[in-house]
């Protein structure tokens, strides 16, 4: 995302914004009535889809991944950060085949009246920070399907996947590609001993406001935890609306309570400044030759945690942590 907004800007800004989930309805999810329509529940109500749809507008910063996984292209999509074509990341980008979506931002909030011009028959607003009033906006102009409990930014990634796939008449196909991703991240741990009971940490590569983002124990760290890996108890400390920002200066309690550091390096100049850094090169991790960068694409795959992305970071996180380990 172009300056003045990063990834690290808006996750800092939207941190705490909640809603109340509605109950969710007896029926199965995704569960396709007489009339041939599906009803999703989510933190603004229920939406009825009356139809499989055709003309999908994928509103917030992750949704267009889980859409394509299913093979459903979306007329438009909205960019988040990394200046990919079409909004659109390397794991992700094949699926588009020779579509050529309008691409959105969040710069000035959720462009109401660009989708609108749009003709959607579905808006998809899972991360998008979506409001009541932007709600009623949207829905106003189609069907609409808002994030489905507490996080109106970042909820966790099966939910979104969940949500996603009942909206578009998939559900039971989404539930076996997450399904996959589990097993994958499974099978590596069992296939690395090596892993089990290793402390490993992922963190960004530079400050904002002095603090830097360190993945706390959750649903952002369980592929680490199906490898066998755990994450160190020092982040707890700093957990707050689920997150945890360490600032400078305790930075290093955190990493050297780690057998591994992760930093998500977007640029070669991003970790070479992060090297040149007299903090950097205390660290316990450093010292022992303990560090892994991660890369523009790896950093952004463990951003999306989609069901697309994942097998990116499984691809490639487990050879570098062996790496380090041996």
């Amino acid at each position: 995302m172009p300056p003045p907004w990063s990834r690290r800007t808006f996750l800092a800004m939207t941190a705490g914004l909640a809603l109340t989930a509605v109950a969710c309805g007896s029926d199965k999810p995704g569960t396709v009535a007489g009339d041939g329509s599906v009803t999703v529940t989510h933190a603004f109500g229920e939406t009825k889809i009356p139809s499989a749809p055709k003309r999908v507008v994928s509103a917030g910063l992750t949704e267009q991944d889980d859409l394509l996984a299913l093979g459903v292209v979306p007329i438009a999509v909205t960019d988040w950060f990394g200046g990919e074509p079409f909004g659109t990341w390397p794991w992700a980008l094949p699926k588009l085949g020779t579509a050529q979506p309008v691409v959105l931002n969040l710069v000035d909030g959720i462009s109401v009246d660009q989708i609108a011009a749009l003709k959607p028959d579905l808006i998809v607003a899972t991360n998008a920070g979506l409001d009541a009033d932007t709600y009623a906006k949207l829905s106003a102009i189609a069907p609409t399907i808002a994030q489905s409990g507490q996080h109106a930014f970042f909820e966790p990634w099966k939910d979104q996947a969940s949500t996603i796939g009942q909206a578009v008449f998939k559900f039971d196909e989404m539930t076996k590609l997450v399904e996959a991703v589990d097993a994958r991240f499974t099978e590596i741990g069992k296939n690395n001993s090596t892993f089990t009971g290793k402390k490993v940490v992922v963190v960004s590569a530079t400050a904002f406001q002095d603090q830097y983002d360190v993945t706390p124990p959750g649903w952002r760290t369980e592929f680490l935890t199906q490898m066998g890996f755990a994450v160190p108890d020092e982040v707890n400390a700093f957990v707050k609306n689920d997150r945890a920002q360490v600032p400078r200066d305790k930075l290093a309690s955190v990493l050297d309570a780690a057998d591994v550091v992760v930093w998500k390096t977007e640029s070669d100049d991003e970790q070479a400044a992060l090297v040149a850094d007299p903090m950097f090169s205390g660290l316990k991790s450093t010292l022992a030759k303990r560090n892994v960068f991660t890369g523009k694409e790896l950093a952004g795959a463990l951003a999306f945690s989609s069901v697309l992305s994942y097998p990116v970071v499984a691809d490639r996180l487990p050879p570098m942590i062996s790496k380090v380990l041996t």
